[in-house]
Parts: structure tokens; C-alpha cells; sequence
């Protein structure tokens, strides 16, 4: 038996030998033949990890897509939601590895970006798992987590799983990281990570790459646009799309159902569908991060009868994980999430997808139900529509070979919740600001949308919609018109940022108690600069705190020459878009200068005439006070003078008794 150099010796023969008889048989492969992963030529150490992890036959885009990206071509595959996507890139970028038998001293020679923080740790746990007896190194790269410690590894790391922000801030900030080596890109979920989200930090990313590589593109709704493809550099790729003559554009497996509903019963339908289904898990989705937050912790205090949980991107990234990992592992519970949960993520033996807010296009449909139904299995969705949506929504699901009935909601075992929501807002502070940016968000979340068949925010009822979600009054949102074909968001906002958020702005909207009908122009904007508030407060030396009006902060802002009432909007790409003025008749939200001066001045002649008034008010009770104890003096005297004159008067009328007494005894 060889020991030392020759044992090494004979495996480098072994995998020489090995390396040349699958490099041979891939050149005569064929995908209509492939049934299990043993039939792809491939690595004894991958097919022993596809093994030992449960991985046994292929599925039809693993069949199509494994053999042209082992031969080395540009690769755009698209499938259905489930069918095995992650395998499909993972096993070439193995095989690629190790066929160039690449060490940890070489560096980066894979990069696999995805669009969101839980999908890139998902594909990193299954690399891990198919990888686990490759010699080479594998990373993850994502946001939330210690910089540092990712900028000491991440030099000797050959597989890279990233997040586009956080691979650019490592490009920026690591000293001696490069991609020199590069020979594979993969871009899961390519669709999402190419759209106007991500388009600065692709192109960037992109600028740091070499040309000459293979990229390999994956998603449920693949993109096939030449300006993003040119883009990536791709050479004549080859498109793979195995289910794009299927009858559906959803699994067959899954049922999908829509209820129409008016906006204020949403959450009592929402309250009534958990009670029903206690037994279930299911994944139910908002339209923003505030809303998810409010139904979250009101839900949670009228305990619908199972556990309850929420995900969306404002959490810090080690709560997330835990989120993530405790709903996988439970086979009864509820999760509420945005849509940073309906790309790509493997959730096991979800029961019902549920869409409380109507998504934004087909495509973010297709990726919400595909959270069920995944590996043939079985599994249901639900889509919760408004009257002003369903006409315009069902046609475009008809329209992408969506399949999708409308049942009926049993009036009998609806709940309502609204008098509880109420009775949260007024004993809690904080509950109250939620249900007021839930109300502003959703408003917000629908006047952006760009079809405007489905989302129109005229035919929204603000007031029943702030009622059920337990305000005594619509928050007011002011709308103004402006000439201009960018559309610009603007809310009144004060207040500060939720502890446990990390990103972006979770502002407070200004309070003005408003009825429905100020929301009418349609081509106007919202208004996000935060107006001067009537009563601000501010700390002063000590515990000691005063107000401060709208005339002081006018002063302060002048005193610090700030320009006032101006708007600067820019697009994405930091170039300044337009500058309005604020302020007018139309936004009373700004600080007019010349109105301040003259407030100033009025309060100063007032402050004078008061000080004026008060001096004199001061002198007429001192000079009161003065005559009424010179009266009291005089009136002692005069008391005190005639006492005196009784008693001499009363003591010479005893002397002269006592004289004649005397005189007449003698």
C-alpha cells in the first residue's frame, strides 16, 4: 500500500483518468435519455453529495440545462416555479470547479447572486450539502451580517454566494479582492436582479468582471430582453424554457382561487381565514414592510388560534434567519411577508399561499403561489381582490395561461375585528402610528402601481379603510399637481424609525383628519419633505422642556441661511431630475420667509405690549396696596387716641367720688 507522495500520486492519476472519461462522454450526451443524476457524466465526489443529500432523478430543466452548461455554454433557463432551479446552476458550477481543479488559493472563480438575503442563504445551504466532499471553498456574501469577518475570508473563497449590495461594497471597500479569475456567473432569479432595482449595482458589479466567462441566468419569469442580455456580455446563449408550450403557467398541482372583497373587510376576511384553518401553514403576503408590521402585532394580541410570524426587509438580518427557519420547521403556522419572501425561497409543505393586496403584475403572482405546490406536490392559493381590481386583474392572469376560479365568502363565518383594532388604537400610541402607515403605505403602494385598469386610487374608500384598521379619522394626504412626466412621491411625515429596522425610512405620516374626497387628482404627487410642525419640542438645559412654534423654527432655519421650500428629486443614478418650490396656497406644509418675518415682528409688538400691560398692571397694585395699608395706620391711631381720652375722663370721675366719700366720713 503507497503511502505519502505516492498515495497522492495515484489519486491525481485516479481523477485524471476520471476528469478524461467524463470530458468524453459529455460530448455524446443526451438530455432525452437522462432520468437520474447518474446518467449525467458527472464528478464521483458531486454524484456521491446528490446522493447523500436525496437528490436522485432530474427534473425536466435540470435535464435540459445540466448538459449545455457542462459543455461550457451561456445557459437562460426558465421554469416553473419548484422544479429545481437551484440544482440545475449548482451541479456546472461544481463540476466547472473541479474539472479546472481550482484551490482555495485561487480565489473567486464563481459568483451566485440572487436578489434577496434568504434565497442566497438557501442556495448556500444546499451547496453546502452537494458540495460538502469537493475540496474547494464556498462563501455567503450578504447584508446584516459582520463586515469584517466576511473581508478576512473572502480572499479564499472560490465559490461566492452574494447579494449585489453587498458584492459591491466588498469591490469598494476590500482591500486585494478580485474577480480576476472568474469563470462562472450565475444570476438566480435573473429577471428581478436585472430590472431598474438592481441596475446600478449589475452594472457596477459587472464592470469588475472579466468578459470572457460562462453566465448562466434562472428564474420562474426569465427575461429575454437583448439590452439585458448585451449587458451581461452573454455569448450566444442558449434558451431553455421547458415549460413555455405547457397548457399553464403555473404548476398543474395547484388550485388557485380568488374571493372579491371590499377594502374594509380585508382583515376581518384575513381574521376569519386563519380561525378556519388553525391546522395549516400558511404564507400570506402584504404590499409593504409598515403593513405586514400592523396586521403582525394586531393579530398576534386577538390570537387567532396558531402561531403567528412576520418577514420583510426592514428586520435586522439574524431575526430574519430565525423567522425563516422556524417557520420551515413548523407544520402549523401563519407567516405574514412581503415579497422579499416570494422569490425562490423552498418553504416545505406550505398549504396555502394567500395574497391579501393585489400583486403589482403576473410575474410577482406566479413567484407568490409558487411558495406551494413545489416537487409535485399539492397545494392551494388564494387572491383577495377589490371590486375596482378583479375586471382588470383576471384578465391579464387569462391573458398568461393562469388558471384561477372565484369562490364565494361565507358571510356566516366571517369575524369582525374592527371594534378590537379600535379599542388597540386608543389604548396603545404606538398601534395607532401602525395603522396610520398602513394606511399612507397602501395608498401610497397603489398610486404608483402603472396599470391603472386594476389600481386606481379614486375608487378606493379611504375612510371605511382607515376605520378598519382602527381610526377615528383618515390621515390626511395632500396631492399636487405638477408638470412634470416623473412621478415623484410626497407625504407629510414626522417621527422616528422602529429600533428594530435597519433600513431605509420607516417615517410617521402628520396627522390631519380628512375625508375622502380631497384624494381626486390623479396626475398629482405625494408629498414626502416633512413640513415645520405647529408645536415641536425641544430639550433645554436640564430635564426642563418647552415648545417651540413654527415663528422660532422659521428664525432658527433663516439664521442658518438654509434654503427654504426647495424640492430636489433625483433618479437612481444620483442626476438631479427637477427642483420645485414648495409652498404657496396649495402646500401650506412649507415655511414661507416673508410670512415669518411679519409673524415675528407681530409677535414682537405683541411681547411688548403685553410686557407694556403687565408693568402697569404691577405699579396700580403696588400703588393699591400702599393706600390700603396707609388707611388701616390712620384708623389704629384714631382707635388708640380715643381709648386713651375714656379712660382719663373714666379715671378723674373715681377720684373726685372718692373725695367727696372722704369728706362727707369727716
Amino acid at each position: 500500500m503507497p503511502r505519502g507522495k505516492g498515495r497522492r500520486k495515484l489519486r491525481r492519476d485516479d481523477e485524471t483518468r476520471e476528469l478524461r472519461d467524463v470530458s468524453s462522454q459529455l460530448e455524446t450526451v443526451n438530455s432525452a435519455e437522462i432520468v437520474k443524476f447518474s446518467d449525467i457524466p458527472l464528478s464521483k465526489k458531486s454524484l456521491d453529495g446528490l446522493r447523500e443529500s436525496g437528490y436522485s432523478e432530474v427534473t425536466e430543466i435540470q435535464r435540459e440545462a445540466i448538459p449545455l452548461a457542462l459543455q461550457g455554454r451561456d445557459v437562460l433557463g426558465a421554469a416553473k416555479t419548484g422544479s429545481g432551479k437551484t440544482l440545475a446552476f449548482l451541479i456546472p458550477v461544481l463540476e466547472r470547479l473541479w474539472a479546472g481543479q481550482w484551490t482555495p488559493l485561487d480565489g473567486v472563480v464563481a459568483l451566485i447572486i440572487s436578489p434577496t438575503r434568504e434565497l442566497a442563504y438557501q442556495i448556500f445551504e444546499v451547496l453546502c450539502k452537494v458540495g460538502k466532499n469537493h475540496d474547494f471553498s464556498g462563501g455567503l456574501v450578504i447584508g446584516g451580517k459582520n463586515l469584517k469577518e466576511e473581508q478576512e475570508r473572502i480572499q479564499k473563497t472560490n465559490i461566492l454566494v452574494c447579494t449585489p449590495g453587498r458584492l459591491l461594497q466588498h469591490m469598494d471597500q476590500t482591500a486585494h479582492f478580485y474577480c480576476d479569475n472568474l469563470q462562472l456567473l450565475v444570476l438566480d432569479e435573473a429577471d428581478r436582479i436585472l430590472d431598474l432595482g438592481f441596475s446600478h449595482a449589475i452594472n457596477a458589479i459587472i464592470e469588475n468582471l472579466p468578459k470572457k466567462r460562462q453566465t448562466l441566468l434562472f428564474s420562474a419569469t426569465q427575461t429575454r430582453s437583448v439590452r439585458d442580455l448585451a449587458r451581461l456580455s452573454l455569448r450566444d446563449p442558449e434558451y431553455v424554457s421547458v415549460h413555455e408550450n405547457a397548457r399553464f403557467s403555473t404548476p398543474h398541482q395547484l388550485k388557485q382561487k380568488y374571493i372579491v372583497c371590499d377594502l374594509p373587510e380585508k382583515l376581518n376576511v384575513l381574521f376569519s381565514f386563519l380561525k378556519s384553518h388553525t391546522k395549516l401553514k400558511l404564507l400570506i403576503f402584504l404590499s409593504s414592510c409598515k403593513q405586514v408590521k400592523f396586521v403582525y402585532e394586531t393579530f398576534r394580541r386577538l390570537r387567532p388560534g396558531l402561531p403567528i410570524m412576520a418577514l420583510y426587509g426592514r428586520q435586522k438580518q439574524l431575526k430574519r434567519m430565525a423567522i425563516y427557519e422556524d417557520f420551515c420547521r413548523r407544520s402549523a403556522a401563519a407567516l405574514f411577508a412581503t415579497d422579499v419572501a416570494a422569490r425562490g425561497l423552498d418553504f416545505p409543505a406550505v398549504h396555502w399561499v394567500v395574497q391579501v393586496d393585489c400583486p403589482e403584475n403576473v410575474d410577482t403572482y406566479i413567484h407568490r403561489v409558487g411558495r406551494t405546490a413545489r416537487y409535485e406536490k399539492d397545494g392551494q392559493a388564494l387572491l383577495i381582490l377589490m371590486p375596482s381590481e378583479s375586471e382588470g386583474m383576471l384578465k391579464v392572469l387569462e391573458e398568461k395561461r393562469i388558471p384561477i376560479e372565484e369562490i364565494q365568502i361565507n358571510p356566516k363565518k366571517v369575524f369582525s375585528v374592527t371594534s378590537k383594532l379600535a379599542a388597540f388604537c386608543a389604548q396603545d400610541t404606538e398601534m395607532k402610528h401602525w395603522a396610520q402607515r398602513t394606511f399612507v403605505t397602501y395608498l401610497k403602494s397603489v398610486y404608483l402601481q402603472s396599470n391603472k385598469d386594476i389600481f386606481n386610487i379614486e375608487k378606493l374608500p379611504t375612510d371605511e379603510f382607515a376605520l378598519s384598521l382602527g381610526l377615528s379619522a383618515a390621515p390626511k394626504i395632500r396631492f399636487k399637481k405638477e408638470s412634470t412626466r416623473h412621478d415623484v412621491c410626497k407625504f407629510d411625515f414626522c417621527g422616528d424609525d422602529d429600533d428594530e429596522e435597519d433600513d431605509e425610512d420607516t417615517e410617521l405620516l402628520k396627522l390631519k383628519p380628512v375625508s375622502a374626497t380631497e384624494l381626486t387628482e390623479t396626475e398629482d404627487f405625494f408629498d414626502d419633505d416633512e413640513p415645520p410642525r405647529d408645536n415641536v419640542r425641544k430639550k433645554t438645559k436640564g430635564s426642563a422642556i418647552k415648545a417651540v412654534t413654527r415663528v422660532q423654527a422659521a428664525k432658527k432655519l433663516k439664521r442658518k441661511r438654509v434654503q427654504l421650500n426647495t424640492k430636489i428629486v433625483f433618479d437612481e443614478e444620483g442626476q438631479v431630475l427637477m427642483e420645485m418650490k414648495c409652498g404657496g396656497e396649495e402646500d401650506s406644509g412649507g415655511i414661507d420667509v416673508a410670512e415669518a418675518e411679519s409673524g415675528l415682528r407681530k409677535a414682537d409688538r405683541d411681547d411688548v405690549d403685553r410686557e407694556r400691560e403687565r408693568v402697569k398692571a404691577k405699579h396700580k397694585a403696588q400703588k393699591k396696596r400702599k393706600r390700603r395699608h396707609d388707611n388701616s395706620d390712620n384708623d389704629e391711631e384714631k382707635e388708640t387716641s380715643g381709648s386713651k381720652k375714656k379712660l382719663v375722663s373714666s379715671d378723674e370721675g373715681n377720684l373726685e367720688q372718692l373725695a367727696l366719700k372722704l369728706l362727707s366720713n369727716t
